[in-house]
């Protein structure tokens, strides 16, 4: 089970997941972001990993793809920061960093060298 919250600010699009990115639910999230991603005009993207405990590797794809394509992933429980720090590595990011400005409990991916010129 995933609950997907989506908080739309003037400065930023969040997503936030909540339970198990795994199964049909991997499907759900990439119809979300690329719905939510039709409104978010110039705003960042963020990924709300925070109350997120396992991920299939179907869900490690789509969170990829998604850091990609600029969304920033954030993620508190140990399992998920590697994950992160996994994904930021493979796409060859300088680092991750540890604490989020204003957020002290999760681990932030940076975003890509560059934005896709399609970036959600």
């Amino acid at each position: 089970m995933l609950k997907i919250t989506i908080h739309p600010s003037a400065t930023e699009l969040r997503l936030r997941l909540e339970g198990r990115l795994a199964g049909p639910w991997v499907g759900e999230l990439r119809q979300c972001w690329q719905a939510a991603g039709a409104t978010a005009a110039r705003r960042a993207v963020v990924l709300d990993l925070r109350e997120v405990d396992f991920v299939d590797p179907d869900g490690q794809a789509l969170l990829a793809d998604m850091h990609r394509w600029g969304v920033l992933l954030e993620a508190s429980c140990p399992l998920i920061q590697h994950l992160v720090e996994e994904i930021a590595a493979a796409s060859e990011c300088a680092r991750v960093e540890e604490t989020s400005p204003g957020r002290p409990d999760a681990f932030v991916s940076p975003h890509p060298p560059r934005r896709h010129p399609r970036s959600l």
